[in-house]
């Protein structure tokens, strides 16, 4: 049965209790804080969000591609679709310009499945208006695919940019943990 482990941002996680690396499909989200220290050192499957400021300077960084996550991962999952409506920053057309060439395998998170986990989402108090993350969303379409064993997750804070839905996203997760759907990690800190 393959084992995968969901490996967040947190800043603060020390992954060093874990052997990261022992899992079957490894998957880590935009800048891939600790790849290489402390949470691992494989990627093969890269989230990266599509909209917004942060693919724009990625875009705008000619060594974006070299990053290692970028180089190491075998499947790249943006976001979101891309789109042509001008409200929605999205930076899809040119990430995928730039990835197709690595010949990754390049897909994207539609629009269908981010509804339904904004309404699994408001079931858990969230703000309809809020942005979804990314590690929330990608992690929902995983167990509504119906992933064979229950994914590991580590290094979720559940706080940062005030536009997410933390409180919400984290009652989702811990619900999903308490069914036995996933596997909710302890946000292990770093000694300061």
């Amino acid at each position: 049965m393959k084992r995968t482990a969901i490996i967040g941002n947190a800043p603060e996680f020390d992954g060093s209790a874990y052997d990261l690396d022992a899992y079957d499909h490894i998957v880590r989200f935009n800048n891939t804080a600790g790849l290489g220290t402390r949470a691992g050192g494989r990627t093969d499957e890269l989230l990266l969000v599509s909209r917004g400021g942060q693919p724009a300077e990625w875009l705008a960084d000619p060594g974006f591609v070299e990053r290692r996550a970028v180089r190491d991962a075998t499947q790249i999952t943006l976001v979101f679709p891309p789109s042509t409506k001008s409200e929605d920053e999205c930076h899809a057309h040119g990430l995928i310009g730039r990835l197709t060439p690595l010949g990754k395998i390049i897909g994207w998170i539609d629009a269908e499945t981010e509804a339904r986990a904004r309404a699994a989402l408001i079931g858990h108090g969230g703000n309809p208006k809020a942005a979804l993350s990314s590690g929330y969303l990608y992690t929902f379409r995983l167990l509504e695919a119906g992933s064979a064993s229950a994914p590991h997750v580590f290094g979720f804070g559940f706080e940062g940019w005030d536009g997410h839905a933390w409180a919400a996203e984290r009652a989702w997760f811990e619900a999903s943990h308490d069914a036995g759907r996933l596997v909710l990690h302890p946000l292990n800190r770093r000694e300061g």
